[in-house]
């Protein structure tokens, strides 16, 4: 038998051929093979940096069981793919009910029709309490089949929980129910990523519907509790961060027994019922964490309206002056055992019926009244004082301003402003004069008490500002700008303006006979030294009173003024330590009563706006900042630029020995570590020419700061 010898190259051939007609040989027409499916199109969860859930459908079966859809984008709409179960921290579900459901009586609500929200899923606290917190947790589900993946951004989830109400009342298909669904989920860069989401609906009809029992909206409480902020609404492991959030489950009905401690963990009193409805646990936590006492709470806790801001889209928005709900009173003054030990004062206890005395016809004031429209805090919101003119004498011995001061179209007269001598030192009455020169007040606070004022034959007051008892000549030698502002208080009894009793003002006990003088908010006027008036600031603003308004709606400590000229010509640059970017910047590392930071003043924007932070629009020619006394008493003073950095970097933790020999390599002037600024009178001579902001733009001053974390 012939053996054929094959090359290399023929063996390949050959071997082609044999796999060409095995192929032939399985039936192949030589066409290509159908296309496969595509792969799904959208980000990995792990890679996403923000999402957000839109539930699409909601239905409830013949057992009861609640089942969702929904879909998660991010930022742009692009679909997020890879949820799992166990990112889904919570689904709550409730409806629409009447208070009468529960059986309350008429103490607590005397209208048996206010509507409130039921919570499919309660929860039994013994001692005959119950409140609506038992949600579906997908992190704690032993569930196997209950989510689903559609592949696309496009989920869905049957939940393994049963309607549950305790008895109390029944699942309702034809009025409105409501499903809370919140997604709590960490990406690859360790950042956690929160997302709340509704849908409210009828179940019989299948129609979807707005939300219903609006009350607030979720930035009347991020006004203060700022979205990155260490205080921000994130709730119970950080998943609740929407007002909304809080109500499917602090429902009216929302009671537990509670033991207060004080900070040694020691039990204060007796375990009492604690309040756990939305509205009954904020006016608590707000009554009782006031700045003044033990907390950050930077508002006076009887203006309602700080949080309850009129919106015409609420069908609930009045119903803080409704009086139909006795427990919103109690949750206010009927302060928890702890409080009172802190000095919260309780006017009233828990079991009493308000609107037996308060509300209505021939009863004193109800919530309205009280705490708005004859409320004599509120009244003195009300009323302007405005600056009529200003004249420098022809021998420059003395000033006066003429002011006014009215309620709507009413005058108030120099015998209706509290005459009461200030506890430390001049009169509780006083207006405030300063004078301008480049972007600072010149001289130090100065106070025009009342015994300076005259009452004019039309209504208007004169304040004589003599030379002899204050500095004016430093005013009128600079050719500054003069300005004015108040520092005013009307006597009123509740809300009414009355002419005051001197004697009961004076009394030391402080009843004064319910005579009440709170301050007066005022603007700042400004005027040339020939009288004309000037009308807009001469003063750069570095920040915006309607920037520390959304926190501090009408509570400053001695806030007088309604812009930040009027802190600013007290807390100025001649003022050793006590100068307003120092003040200021002190106070915002804000611990709430536990110990826990609340808010962190390494966010510049929170009060400074788009670029009020920015020290590029600090002039070189801007005035230098004081930030002491040398031994003899003169001002030790930091230029511009610098003092604005080191208002927050202090020693011994902010500052460096190798830091200030940085600033002043860029023409700063900032002293010593132990002693900050130079003498004020070698100022002069240093022609500082400051170039931090060379270096030290404002989008590299956000990036330093924006990883100042909380803690």
């Amino acid at each position: 038998m012939k053996r054929l010898n094959l090359n290399t190259t023929a063996k390949a051939v050959f071997s082609a051929g044999i796999l060409s007609f095995a192929l032939m040989g399985c039936g192949s027409d030589g066409k290509d093979g159908e296309n496969g499916i595509d792969g799904p199109i959208g980000t990995p969860i792990k890679s996403a940096t923000n999402i957000k859930s839109t539930i699409t459908a909601a239905d409830v079966d013949e057992n009861k069981r609640l089942t969702l859809s929904f879909n998660l984008t991010d930022a742009n709409g692009a679909a997020i793919l890879g949820l799992t179960q166990t990112d889904i921290a919570t689904i709550s579900f409730g409806r629409v009910g009447a208070v009468t459901e529960l059986g309350e009586n008429e103490i607590v609500s005397p209208d048996p029709e206010r509507k409130i929200w039921l919570s499919y899923f309660n929860k039994d606290k013994g001692e005959g309490y119950f409140t609506g917190s038992s949600y579906f947790d997908g992190t704690k589900s032993q569930c196997t089949d209950c989510f689903v993946d559609n592949n696309n951004g496009s989920y869905s989830i049957k939940i393994d929980k049963a309607i549950d109400t305790l008895g109390k009342y029944d699942y309702v298909a034809d009025t409105t129910n409501g499903v809370y669904l919140s997604i709590k989920t960490t990406n690859n860069l360790s950042k956690t990523m929160v997302d709340n989401s509704f849908f409210y609906w009828v179940p019989a009809t299948d129609v979807q519907v707005d939300k219903p029992l609006k009350i607030l909206a979720n930035a009347d409480c991020q006004s203060c509790h700022r979205e990155g902020q260490a205080g921000e609404l994130s709730m119970h492991g950080s998943k609740h961060n929407t007002e909304e959030a809080c109500s499917f489950c602090h429902t009216d009905y929302n009671r537990y027994l509670k033991e207060d401690k004080d900070s040694a963990g020691n039990v204060i009193g007796e375990a009492y019922a604690y309040d756990g409805s939305i509205k009954g646990m904020v006016h608590s936590i707000h009554t009782n964490s006031h700045a003044s006492t033990v907390g950050v709470y930077p508002q006076m806790t009887s203006n309602c309206l700080t949080c309850h801001n009129p919106n015409q889209e609420f069908n609930l928005t009045d119903s803080w002056k409704a009086d139909i709900d006795t427990t919103s009173c109690w949750s206010c003054h009927s302060p928890s055992p702890a409080a009172e030990a802190a000095g919260a004062k309780a006017s009233h206890h828990q079991g009493e019926n308000c609107f037996a005395c308060h509300g209505g016809e021939e009863r004193g004031r109800g919530a309205e009244d009280a705490h708005y429209s004859l409320n004599s805090t509120h009244l003195a919101s009300r009323l302007k004082v405005t600056f009529n003119s200003m004249m420098v004498a022809a021998d420059e011995s003395s000033i006066t301003a003429n002011f006014t001061v009215k309620h709507g179209s009413e005058l108030v007269t120099l015998n209706q402003i509290d005459p009461r001598p200030y506890k430390y030192g001049g009169f509780n009455s006083a207006i405030v004069i300063n004078g301008t020169l480049g972007d600072d007040f010149l001289v130090n606070y100065q106070k025009v008490g009342i015994n300076t004022f005259t009452q004019q034959t039309d209504g208007s007051i004169n304040a004589l500002i003599s030379a002899t008892s204050f500095n004016i000549k430093t005013l009128i030698d600079a050719k500054s700008t003069i300005a004015l502002s108040s520092q005013l208080h009307v006597c009123s009894k509740k809300g009414v303006i009355a002419d005051c009793v001197v004697d009961d003002l004076n009394r030391a006990d402080g009843d004064r006979s319910k005579q009440y003088a709170p301050y007066l908010t005022s603007d700042t006027f400004y005027y040339n030294l020939d009288g004309s008036p000037v009308n807009s600031s001469p003063r750069m603003q570095h920040a915006k009173m309607t920037d520390c308004q959304q926190c501090h709606t009408t509570e400053i400590t001695h806030r007088y003024s309604n812009d930040l000229d009027g802190c600013a010509s007290c807390h100025n640059g001649t003022r050793s330590n006590s100068n307003l970017a120092i003040k200021v910047h002190a106070k915002h590392y804000v611990y709430d009563s536990s110990g826990d930071l609340f808010f962190k003043k390494t966010e510049c924007q929170a009060c400074h706006g788009d670029d009020g932070f920015s020290i590029q629009n600090i002039k070189t020619t801007a005035s230098p900042v004081a930030f002491g006394k040398d031994s003899n008493g003169g001002l030790l003073v930091v230029s511009p630029q610098t003092a604005a950095c080191v208002s927050c970097h202090l020693p011994p933790y902010g500052l460096s020995e190798s830091t200030i020999g940085h600033i002043e390599s860029n023409g700063g002037v900032i002293g010593t570590i132990n002693q900050l600024g130079v003498p004020a009178a070698d100022y002069g001579a240093m022609n500082v020419q400051e170039t931090c902001s060379t270096c030290h733009t404002d989008t590299r001053i956000l990036q330093s700061h924006s990883n100042w974390g909380g803690h």
